[in-house]
Parts: C-alpha cells; sequence; structure tokens
C-alpha cells in the first residue's frame, strides 16, 4: 500500500496527459517479453495518460531479409533498404509484429489499435538523398525522412479510449512505401501529439556514460549533456540515432524524454510512477522541466534542428 501512496502524485500529474512509448524490435521479440511490455502500457494507459505506442521491428526485419537470400546491411545505426529490404520490413512490421503487440495488449485489457505508418496519411516521407556517413557518402535506397505528420486519426482513436499502435513503413505521397526510423518516427509523433513525454524503451538500462558498462547509467541528462556524450564518442550506432530523435523531441516542444530498459518488467512503470526512476531523463536545461504538455498541431513539418542536427 505505501508504493501506491507514493505514486499517487504522479498519477494525479500524468492523468490526462499524452505518452508516446516507444518499444525496439528487441522490447518485443519473445512473447514474454512483449506480454511484460503489455502489461505496463495496460497499466498506464488504466491510470489516466493518453497512450501511444510506436514499434520498430529491427531483428525481426534482419531474419526475414536473411530468409529472402539477403544480408542487412546496416550504417551509422539506419538500414539500407533494398526493395527486398523493404519487403522484408512490411512483413515483419505491418504483417507480423503489430498484431502481436495488439492482441498481447488486448490480452492486458487495453483497447489497442494497429496503425501503418502510411495508413491515412499518418506519417509522409521524402525519399533520402545519398548522404554522408562514418562509410562515405552512401545511398539508403528505400529510405525516407519524415516531412510531415497527420495526428488527426490517432487523436480520434486516443479520444475514444484508444491505444493506437503505429509501425513503419511511412507513405511515400505517391502510392508507394518508404522506411522510416521508428526512434524518429515516435518524436515526429509525439510532437505533432503535443505530448508531454516520449519513452523510449531499449536494450540498454538507460543512456550510459560507457557504452560498455551497464553500470555508468546516467539518471539525468541536458540537450548539452547529451551533446558532449556525442562529442566523447560515448553514443554510438543505434544510441546516436536516438539521440537525434531525443533532439527532435524537446526542440518539438515535448516536455520530457525518457530513455529506460526494455527488458526489465518494471522500468517502465518504475520511470514513470517513482521518485528514483529506472533509466534516464533527458530535458532540455539542467533542471527537470516541469510537466505539461506542448500544443496540439494540426500537421508538423520537421525541419533540421539547432546546431545542424538532423531529424533523422
Amino acid at each position: 500500500m505505501t508504493d501506491l501512496f507514493r505514486a499517487a502524485p504522479h498519477v494525479r500529474l500524468h492523468r490526462g496527459k499524452t505518452f508516446v512509448l516507444k518499444a525496439g524490435g528487441g522490447t518485443i521479440a519473445k512473447p514474454a517479453s512483449m506480454r511484460q511490455f503489455a502489461r505496463q502500457v495496460a497499466v498506464v494507459h488504466a491510470l489516466g495518460a493518453r497512450v501511444v505506442v510506436v514499434h520498430g521491428g529491427g531483428p525481426q526485419t534482419d531474419a526475414l531479409q536473411r530468409l529472402l537470400g539477403e544480408e542487412p546491411r546496416m550504417v551509422d545505426g539506419r538500414r539500407v533498404t533494398t526493395a527486398t529490404a523493404m519487403r522484408a520490413l512490411r512483413m515483419a512490421t505491418a504483417g507480423e509484429l503489430s498484431g502481436e503487440l495488439v492482441a498481447a495488449l488486448v490480452a492486458e485489457g487495453a483497447p489497442a489499435i494497429g496503425v501503418c505508418g502510411a495508413s491515412a496519411g499518418l506519417l509522409v516521407a521524402k525519399r533520402r538523398a545519398p548522404t554522408r556517413t562514418s562509410e562515405g557518402v552512401v545511398d539508403f535506397g528505400e529510405v525516407g525522412d519524415i516531412h510531415s505528420v497527420d495526428p488527426r486519426p490517432l487523436l480520434a482513436l486516443i479520444d475514444q479510449g484508444g491505444i493506437p499502435v503505429v509501425c513503419p513503413p511511412a507513405g511515400d505521397g505517391a502510392g508507394g512505401f518508404l522506411n522510416v526510423n521508428a526512434d524518429l518516427t515516435a518524436a515526429a509523433l509525439a510532437v505533432a501529439l503535443g505530448a508531454a513525454k516520449l519513452v523510449m524503451l531499449t536494450g540498454a538500462p538507460g543512456i550510459l556514460s560507457n557504452p560498455n558498462d551497464p553500470a555508468s547509467l546516467l539518471s539525468a541528462l541536458s540537450l548539452a549533456e547529451l551533446d558532449s556524450l556525442e562529442e566523447a564518442g560515448a553514443l554510438k550506432g543505434g544510441m546516436r540515432v536516438k539521440s537525434a530523435a531525443i533532439r527532435a523531441a524537446l526542440y518539438g516542444g515535448v516536455g520530457r524524454v525518457h530513455v529506460v530498459s526494455g527488458g526489465d518488467e518494471h522500468s517502465l512503470l518504475q520511470e514513470l510512477y517513482t521518485n528514483k526512476g529506472a533509466g534516464t531523463l533527458v530535458t532540455r536545461e539542467p533542471e527537470r522541466a516541469p510537466e505539461g504538455a506542448a500544443e496540439a498541431l494540426e500537421q508538423v513539418v520537421l525541419e533540421p534542428a539547432p546546431k545542424g542536427v538532423a531529424v533523422s
């Protein structure tokens, strides 16, 4: 009972606020871990938050791409997407994972509805031009940078008490599909929905000062401190993409971004409903910003963030 009393102030703060929860493919890779995630999401929703779930499917897409006879290629944490890779992505995310996650949420009493990023013009992306990377200039193929978000389909579901479960790919505005990174998708949706929080569940316990040492977890960071970590080389691979998503969300008006373990059965609830937390909280300024949702937008066009940070 003591835990309930301690959680009560957090419950009151979060009631009616919009949270975008992003689960990586590893977080929902196994039935047990998917159920574990679904249970926590169901509790967050039952406590009064307006919840949107965004999921990726990296490991699952890798496996299907190999079954289709092609070895996946990743550059700086991003997939080079051939026609075969796009087929694998669509099969893994919209074709399989989305339905499985929705079923797991419904089994926990959460009214989840699966939505593809291309549905109803929700996400429109533009094909990425060849890009300079750590490996030189790379053509990422059927990869897009999010150009616009129309949050109205999600708001209609949320207003009816539902939990939209959003997966890639996005539409290209011309009847085709483009692969968009799930972290950046979650950030774009959080901005468009005026979310109070973006929570990213990942394979690490949070953001680490030493990527090889799980004990080096940082409980709170400002954007300036996040920049320093990246400059020091502490953010690598997928975490660099998450760093770009964090910046896009905070510059876009999202109050707080949390990075927590997707492998712990209580990490999401502990991060949201306890003073101690479980992962890393990132805010624009060093002090903890007050709770509050940004103004909801009819449409958001993502422009490059300050300091030349790309959002994709």
